[in-house]
């Protein structure tokens, strides 16, 4: 598959903030844009230029992680299961709230690309108005993971709390 023109900038741009020592990246683009590919080209470029040894993905629906899962796979040549040998783990954001602090301590013993697809789910900029998603990224992943890369097609939540890691 071939990128598209806004597609590639959205990468060299990403990867230029990221080598720049920005460690976060929002990208805004409409449903069905090719967010999910653009995510995924990233991710391929870190872990080919050994920037990067993990991936991980959270969503807000099994559905979702899924079709990003099968994605990124295909991009990377990897699986992304989170099974012994994984190159990292695809999950939703309900599945945060279970995870134990020897996933969350892959974030600080690996160089780690965290891709959050549809952010505005998450909110908050700090512990006392996030919902308990933004909780999670606010206590575990934001100063952590070694890169960040938020995907959103909806720069708003309508109970006007500030998306995770936008602000």
């Amino acid at each position: 598959m071939k990128l598209r023109r806004w597609q590639r900038e959205a990468v060299s741009r990403c990867l230029s903030r990221y080598r720049n020592g920005q460690a976060h990246f929002l990208c805004l683009a409409t449903p069905g844009a090719g967010k999910t590919f653009m995510a995924s080209t990233v991710a391929k470029k870190l872990l080919n230029s050994g920037e990067i040894d993990l991936v991980f993905c959270f969503s807000p629906s099994i559905n979702v992680s899924s079709s990003f899962q099968a994605t990124l796979e295909g991009v990377l040549g990897y699986r992304l299961d989170g099974l012994l040998g994984a190159k990292g783990h695809v999950l939703t954001y309900q599945s945060m709230l279970n995870l134990d602090q020897t996933f969350w301590s892959l974030l600080t013993s690996h160089r780690t690309l965290v891709i959050f697809d549809e952010i505005h789910h998450c909110a908050g900029d700090h512990l006392g108005n996030a919902n308990a998603w933004g909780q999670k990224i606010i206590q575990h992943i934001q100063g952590n993971a070694t890169y960040s890369l938020a995907l959103t097609g909806t720069p708003w939540r309508s109970d006007r709390i500030p998306i995770a890691l936008t602000s």
